[in-house]
């Protein structure tokens, strides 16, 4: 487990165990809160698939923090994990194990309140300041534009290993996070190879895809075998080695082949193409006027691909009606730069919603 202090020395009036459970990932950080401000003093990283629950790292992250500052005693818990949750426990969505909020109470004797990992998101994003580019990354529309965020109801989508979603509703004075399991909708193909991608899919799990599937960090991989299986691929050192790899990581080495091999460059633009449709798709949902939001690791690493020739925001701005289309251009696109976004945002639905 990796341990990395980030504000040593700070103060706060209330200090959060946050967690961010994803399939990739475990994230635990001590989130200070003081005169309005999120802090992260502590953050503690270990590969989910290496663990069997969260008894050990909460443990080893709690000794750790006690050793190096005696008042560093959090004095609640919150964790987002990736899947539904239910009577405060997450059943994992693509983890073997289970995220139980009263087992970690008991086990610590500080409450503990399990949420979606998209309502992490959701409540971290009122904390964000769209105009810092440390934090934000604007998407100009096509036509040059570059939509100012009107008070009305946000939304975020975040491709990683799977396909979160989540949005906040805006009652007229503050915004109301929501969590949703919109990436398990069905996929909507649009071209040929978007139909004989899903076509393929449906053969191989028996049944109509949804969208995580086929637009994930899973999607990606999946992708991979499809044009493996229906079209062939080079017999180079980059596929080579993208064949040999892990499944889980097969993703990251399309992605670095992508750069010099015209095969993988295909392979990730289909992506980004699946990725904004649906994005487009989210936003005539939600209308999210207020901006709309792309979270997670996978839009940050291949984020040379979403603007390179404007590919993500020509595909965004297409619908069939011709009157959507208007609408769609003003909606301000965002991408989330800040990796610690769950975290903050685990440390405000605590202040919200523990007392």
């Amino acid at each position: 487990m990796e341990i990395k202090w980030l504000n040593p020395d700070a103060k706060f009036d209330r200090l959060v165990l946050a967690g961010d459970i994803g399939g990739t990932n475990t994230n635990l950080g001590l989130v200070g809160y003081k005169d309005g401000k999120f802090t992260l003093i502590l953050e503690t990283v270990c590969p989910s698939q290496c663990i069997e629950g969260l008894d050990t790292p909460i443990r080893e992250t709690l000794k750790a923090a006690i050793e190096n500052r005696a008042d560093l005693k959090p004095s609640h818990i919150c964790i987002s994990a990736a899947g539904p949750v239910a009577n405060n426990k997450c059943v994992m969505t693509n983890l073997p194990w289970c995220v139980d909020g009263d087992a970690i109470t008991n086990a610590t004797g500080i409450p503990t309140l399990v949420i979606n990992d998209f309502m992490a998101i959701s409540y971290g994003i009122p904390t964000l300041d769209v105009d810092d580019p440390k934090q934000i990354l604007k998407f100009k529309h096509t036509d040059g534009s570059d939509p100012k965020p009107q008070a009305a109801t946000k939304a975020v989508i975040g491709p990683g290993t799977g396909m979160g979603v989540g949005f906040l509703a805006f009652d007229g004075e503050k915004y109301i996070p929501a969590c949703s399991e919109g990436g398990h909708s069905t996929f909507a193909p649009f071209d040929k190879e978007t139909q004989d991608f899903r076509d393929y899919m449906e053969k191989r799990i028996g049944t109509v895809p949804g969208v995580e599937p086929l637009v994930s960090g899973m999607g990606l991989a999946h992708l991979y075998e499809w044009w493996r299986d229906t079209k062939g691929v080079p017999q180079n050192d980059a596929f080579k080695k993208i064949e040999e790899t892990d499944w889980h990581d097969r993703p990251k080495y399309i992605s670095r082949a992508s750069d010099t091999d015209p095969v993988a460059a295909e392979m990730m633009r289909l992506f980004v193409k699946m990725l904004a449709r649906f994005a487009s798709d989210a936003c005539t949902l939600f209308l999210p006027l207020g901006g709309f939001y792309l979270a997670g690791g996978t839009v940050q690493k291949d984020l040379r691909w979403l603007e390179r020739d404007n590919l993500f925001m020509t595909w965004f701005e297409k619908n069939y009606n011709p009157n959507i289309r208007p609408l769609l251009n003003k909606i301000p696109v965002y991408l989330i730069k800040d990796y610690s976004i769950s975290l903050y945002g685990a440390a405000n639905a605590s202040l919200n919603l523990q007392k």
